[in-house]
């Protein structure tokens, strides 16, 4: 069949075709329920996004131009690999922009290979990732042409053969991340992996860069010396490497070589080329039906799965039959608890997301001067390790996938899984609250009584709040998280923005009480206040998951289509 639409059917009929059914696609979401809001966090989101490309481009520029006035040209090897590096880092922790259908689904239509790799090449080409490399180099070479024209043909064939080098490096390391996490050791290995890197570097900057301490002029430059002995230790091994190809070939090319030039920027190309075939090896494999998924290394956590399902089946029939209502002590709620953790357990990318706020508290905690010795580093560090993973409490359905249409058939009401889901977001909220306590004391010291009360309080009421929204924008946005790919947004672009924008605004809230207490010169102050508002929150909360069920009736079309279409 790839051989007759070689023959039968243009290239661009198809490629066409794939570009049409994206843009309908694109164009048809904004006219279902919730699109007229998907708009509005696109044109907010917008500016922002464009700060995160012309920042880095700017900043490339700049750094481009000086060191080339400067006769410095050594260190755009330096900014070749900090771009690198930036679109390795964007790649990680920002999403690229999501598909509506399964690329792999196109394999069932006469594509051939060429045909199939050369789309999968172009979807995502837009990415926040791409976008930034791109323009960063372009930039890269705009300020080189600007402090010496006689590098432009030099500079701007390094930048473009880069930044294409680059794209294929991405692509290629991330279709086999994809194949890798589509078991669970390999997926806890990752995150094991990624968690330490992160968290390393952070640390490594934070010391070096002195925070929390006053450094004198001479310290700094000692600094800044240290920095630039390391860079040019490691810089010969990073020399045969595409950013280290690119910044020897501009080098070349102002001292007035012709040769040596074309021949460096010819090894980026080979490099990309290489890069091409591996990441065409594995979509080869994925065009020839290869299925990644662990359906066949999982038996037996399948049974545990299904016997768990049949129990809280069972529990369910026994709980209505015996006990009416919803009690918390429930063995239903206790069921479906347990299978909340199984989700978190299976899905290290959680644990990521629950440990490195803590893990940066501890890093910073003692070393931010008079705020720690104000005892305020506590509410600081709870805020911070808060608002690192309200946005799940946006998609709380988004794990169970297809699994939604279980709720449906058994003999349980949606209040009570939605119920057991906040139960146990209330507890990782809990656990960040007493793990942030023991870290803040054990590195500087306990905060006031006063001031943890108030902190503990503000949580409860900020926890209630984003979760009563949380729950009504799951039921009305839900998105399919799928634990085997990455890069995956927890929850849709408006919810993440409603997410952000509570948290700052009850965050403000708590501020300004403390604030008013700090005025009046009276610490207890925010106590009551904080209590009141608490109790209010908890009305408002009981009262939206009341109105749960009805939500789930009415959209429950939408929650089937959703979250059972393919990733």
């Amino acid at each position: 069949m790839a051989r007759v639409a070689r023959t039968v059917i243009p290239a661009s009929a198809q490629f066409g075709a794939v570009a049409w059914l994206r843009w309908r696609l694109f164009a048809n979401g904004f006219r279902r329920k919730g699109g007229a809001g998907e708009v509005v966090a696109r044109i907010i989101v917008l500016p922002v996004a464009i700060l995160f490309v012309v920042g880095p481009t700017v900043g490339a520029t700049t750094a481009a131009y000086f060191a080339t006035t400067k006769d410095h040209l050594e260190y755009l090897t330096g900014i070749f690999w900090g771009i690198f590096l930036l679109q390795i880092l964007v790649s990680i922790n920002i999403s690229a922009p999501g598909l509506n259908f399964a690329p792999e689904s196109l394999i069932r239509y006469p594509v051939s290979f060429f045909r199939y790799l050369t789309i999968r090449m172009f979807l995502g080409l837009l990415s926040a990732s791409t976008l930034i490399g791109t323009f960063s180099l372009l930039g890269a070479a705009t300020g080189i042409t600007a402090a010496n024209p006689a590098l432009a043909m030099v500079a701007y064939s390094s930048a473009i053969a880069l930044a294409l080098c680059n794209m294929l490096f991405v692509r290629m390391v991330f279709a086999w991340i994809d194949r890798w996490l589509s078991t669970r050791r390999a997926r806890e290995i990752l995150t094991i992996f990624i968690f330490s890197v992160s968290i390393g570097a952070q640390y490594v900057n934070v010391t070096l860069n002195g925070v929390g301490k006053h450094l004198t002029r001479a310290q700094r430059q000692a600094r800044i010396d240290t920095f630039l002995h390391v860079y040019r230790t490691v810089q010969p091994y990073l020399r045969p490497l595409p950013p280290g190809l690119a910044g020897r070939a501009i080098v070349t090319g102002h001292s007035g070589a012709s040769v040596a030039p074309v021949a460096l920027i010819g090894g980026i190309v080979v490099f990309a080329l290489a890069f091409l075939a591996v990441f065409g090896y594995r979509t080869r494999r994925e065009y020839r039906g290869e299925e990644l998924s662990e359906a066949g290394q999982r038996e037996p956590e399948k049974a545990q799965v299904s016997t768990l399902n049949r129990g809280i089946a069972l529990a369910a029939i026994s709980e209505q039959s015996s006990t009416p209502g919803n009690s918390i002590f429930s063995p239903l709620l206790g069921g479906l608890l347990e299978k909340e953790w199984i989700y978190v357990r299976r899905n290290p990318a959680q644990f990521y997301g629950l440990i490195a706020p803590l893990a940066m508290v501890f890093i910073f905690a003692g070393r931010l001067g008079s705020l720690a010795r104000t005892g305020f580093v506590f509410p600081a560090a709870v805020a911070y390790s808060v608002l690192g993973i309200a946005a799940l409490a946006y998609n709380v359905l988004g794990l169970d996938a297809n699994g939604i249409q279980g709720y449906f058939l058994a003999p349980i009401s949606m209040r009570s899984v939605i119920l057991a889901k906040n139960l146990f977001n209330f507890g990782v909220n809990a656990l960040q609250v007493v793990l942030a306590f023991l870290v803040v004391s054990i590195s500087y010291a306990p905060p006031p009584l006063w001031i943890a009360i108030s902190t503990i309080l503000w949580v409860v009421l900020a926890s209630l709040i984003n979760t009563t929204i949380g729950n009504m924008r799951s039921i009305i946005a839900p998105k399919k998280i799928d634990p085997n790919k990455v890069s995956r947004k927890q929850a849709s672009q408006l919810s993440a923005l409603m997410c952000i924008g509570i948290m700052l605004a009850v965050g403000a809230l708590g501020a300004g009480v403390m604030a008013l207490g700090q005025h009046f010169r009276m610490s207890w102050l925010p106590i009551p206040i904080l209590a009141t508002l608490a109790v209010g929150a908890f009305i408002l909360y009981m009262t939206g998951l009341n109105h749960v069920d009805r939500m789930i009736l009415t959209h429950r079309e939408l929650l089937i289509e959703e979250l059972s279409k393919a990733s």
